[in-house]
């Protein structure tokens, strides 16, 4: 199979994957645990599940030099850590629906940063698909309702900060993936966000809580589906593409996440969602085709 078809397959399963995050963190943040909480839990059993992988199949893929660890340091407390923590704090303080598309100003972004940091070029087919995918995301969160606007100049910088954190992870990754081998970016990126997180709630009550059986299995969902399969199907699929590109076929996501809500959430899918859907849909494969 070409390279190209690959890394299109493994990116929209990452999407297809991330999609899901949305669904179980909704369900966790029911049952009580704060958004801190969540994304800790998400983060650092999603981490340990990678590393004892890693350890066990090929623990001299984990070898970096030392030079690189700064940057993958960075990379992982910046992509995972403020881009997950500033997406929850976003949907906390304005709709979710703004959140979302806020959120998936990530491919401009990252377009803009390969091309400065990477060489790629940024040409008028990227321009186009990344703008309908604004629109998709748009209309599938129901931007165009009044009632799920809700507005705060904080939540409008945290939400644009999670689109240009998670545009850095995805950049800076390609950038590591030179000469740092796959496995080596997913373990050491997801670490230090991990080691970050279980810092932050250190002091964090609920912590103590006892969970119920369902709750532990909602978290060891999350762990595996958005956080280690998501990654690793990203950083794999990621070698073999550019990082504008890339950005762009993760956006699966949305459509993913529309109709995991549909299915297990119950919430009802509008004929406007279901059109924006297709135009990200149409996005992703115009980019491919290209």
């Amino acid at each position: 199979m070409e390279q190209k078809k690959i890394g299109f397959i493994l990116v929209s399963l990452a999407g297809a994957c991330y999609g899901s995050s949305g669904v179980l963190g909704k369900m966790l943040m029911n049952t009580g645990l704060q958004p801190e909480t969540v994304v800790m839990y998400r983060v650092s059993l999603g981490f340990l599940i990678l590393a004892t992988a890693f350890l066990i199949l090929n623990p001299t893929s984990l070898k970096v030099k030392l030079e690189k660890i700064p940057y993958l340091m960075v990379c992982g407390i910046v992509g995972v850590v403020v881009g997950i923590l500033t997406y929850f704090y976003a949907v906390k303080l304005i709709s979710a629906s703004i959140a979302v598309i806020l959120l998936y100003t990530y491919p401009v972004f990252a377009l803009v940063l390969a091309k400065i940091f990477v060489g790629e070029r940024i040409t008028a087919l990227k321009i186009f698909a990344a703008t309908l995918v604004l629109v998709g995301c748009f209309l599938t969160v129901k931007g165009y309702s009044l009632t799920y606007l809700k507005l705060t100049g904080l939540g409008v910088v945290f939400g644009l900060i999670s689109g240009f954190s998670y545009s850095i992870y995805m950049v800076l990754s390609k950038i590591m993936l030179k000469d740092v081998n796959e496995s080596a970016v997913i373990f050491y990126t997801l670490g230090f966000g991990s080691l970050v997180l279980l810092l932050i709630n250190l002091f964090n009550q609920s912590l103590l809580v006892s969970l119920e059986l369902d709750v532990w299995v909602l978290i060891v969902l999350i762990a595996i589906i958005p956080t280690t399969l998501a990654f690793t199907f990203l950083i794999f699929g990621l070698k073999y593409l550019e990082a504008g590109r890339a950005s762009i076929y993760s956006t699966f996501e949305i459509v993913s996440a529309i109709l995991l809500a549909f299915i297990f959430l119950g919430e009802r899918l509008e004929i406007f969602q279901g059109l924006g859907a297709i135009l990200v849909v149409f996005s992703i494969f115009l980019i491919y085709w290209k």
